[in-house]
């Protein structure tokens, strides 16, 4: 009879660890990246009756308390260094010590020193990029200093209309803003006179510096040339893409820099369009209404400070720059494990690899069975609030019933001792 009693203890025991762990689930039930806790029960060895085959059990005991790491509901933010992971994998992060914890919680910020961090404080880890590239070197995501490198103009183009009413002499002024190899802004003008010639305009080429401007010394007056119905005469070949050189340019600079590309400042203009450009030429009309300008294009920028960010399902960093450039900056890494369960909770939504998980085999997003990336959303508790307070009404019956067994036995006892009377 005194075996009952132990059972029941038992059973009061299992119960009041399981709530423990409803418990945590439910106190959790809004921690960003939690995952669940479970309760395993399991029988204790059972005891034979005089070495029959008979056996009476001794109980129940708590075997195990796993990590349950289903998928959370996602949570919309506004933040985009909010991430969430869909699918499998976990976000690896360091703390100043260089030790690499695990975690389902995106919640990232721009740190001190420009880091990406977790809420506490721990870098983020990812691929590194070098000018755009991935170095596929892993370490600590930074956003400090990050620029975009000016680039020299090459390429420009004109979408203009010249007035077929306009009478000999008449001049069209069509400027754009140009960059050298070190990113300084100059005027390009293009001055267009009308000639003595029907439908026919001289062009000459200026580059501005200081206030001064330098005529090309190649090309220094072409002619272009339109058809009766105002469109431009491309069987001319002053008409393809004409090649201007400021090698004087360049002498008036304060510094080395160059126009252009490959020491040779020259700029070639797309006229009427050549398979070797890469700015599209825009449409140059002669039509009877005003000469204006419709759209002036060409390449080069200046150098730029980064702006803004997106991360994209690859868990590519993307920076947006104040000289309208974009560059990819760096890669969210993740991580996966062959044995997910055996990974040990240290507070904080982090997990540490242990021996029973083996080693982390990190990837990249969406690669070797890892999930993707959503950006501005977070991973939520997977507790479910539901299934909780039904595991919580089954352990209080449980509970319930455990303690009813042990005053029954009490009771029986208590009999067993009023024999004698």
């Amino acid at each position: 009879m005194s075996s009952s009693l132990w059972s029941g203890i038992s059973g009061l025991n299992a119960s009041g660890r399981q709530m423990d762990v409803i418990g945590n689930n439910i106190a959790n039930v809004n921690t960003v990246g939690f995952k669940a806790g479970a309760t395993v029960f399991g029988d204790i060895l059972s005891q034979s009756i005089s070495g029959s085959s008979m056996q009476i059990g001794r109980g129940v005991g708590v075997t195990a308390v796993p990590t349950l790491f289903g998928q959370g509901s996602f949570s919309s933010t506004q933040s985009v260094t909010d991430l969430a992971i869909d699918g499998d994998g976990f976000f690896m992060v360091n703390n100043s010590d260089g030790a690499t914890y695990y975690t389902r919680a995106g919640m990232f910020n721009m740190g001190e020193g420009g880091y990406l961090r977790d809420v506490n404080g721990y870098k983020v880890q990812g691929y590194l990029y070098e000018a755009g590239v991935n170095t596929n070197a892993i370490g600590d995501i930074s956003l400090s200093g990050i620029q975009s490198d000016p680039s020299a103009t090459a390429e420009f183009s004109i979408g203009a209309n010249l007035d077929s009413n306009a009478i000999a002499g008449d001049i069209f002024v069509s400027a754009q803003t140009v960059y050298d190899s070190l990113g300084g802004a100059h005027t390009l003008k293009i001055e267009f006179t009308k000639t003595a010639n029907a439908r026919e305009w001289e062009c000459h080429a200026y580059l501005e510096q200081d206030g001064v401007y330098t005529e090309s010394d190649t090309v220094p007056a072409a002619t272009l040339t339109f058809e009766a119905d105002g469109t431009l005469d491309i069987t001319l070949p002053a008409h393809q893409d004409a090649v201007l050189n400021f090698n004087t340019f360049q002498s008036t600079l304060p510094t080395e820099a160059e126009i252009g590309t490959g020491g040779t400042n020259d700029i070639t203009w797309a006229i009427a369009g050549d398979a070797s450009t890469s700015v599209t030429p825009e449409i140059m009309t002669g039509y009877a209404s005003p000469s204006s300008n419709r759209s002036l294009v060409s390449d080069g920028w200046a150098s730029g400070e980064l702006q803004s960010l997106s991360i994209g399902n690859d868990g590519v960093i993307d920076g947006f720059f104040t000289n309208g450039q974009s560059m990819a900056i760096g890669q969210i890494a993740l991580a996966k494990f062959t044995n997910t369960s055996g990974l040990q909770k240290m507070g904080s939504s982090l997990f540490a690899a242990t021996v029973n998980s083996g080693d982390a085999l990190v990837n990249k997003p969406g690669a070797g069975g890892l999930g993707g990336i959503t950006p501005n959303s977070l991973e939520m508790s997977n507790a479910d609030i539901a299934t909780e307070f039904i595991n919580m009404i089954t352990a209080q019956k449980a509970y319930q019933a455990s303690a009813k067994v042990v005053t029954t036995t009490d009771s029986m006892l208590s009999e067993l001792m009023n024999i004698k009377r």
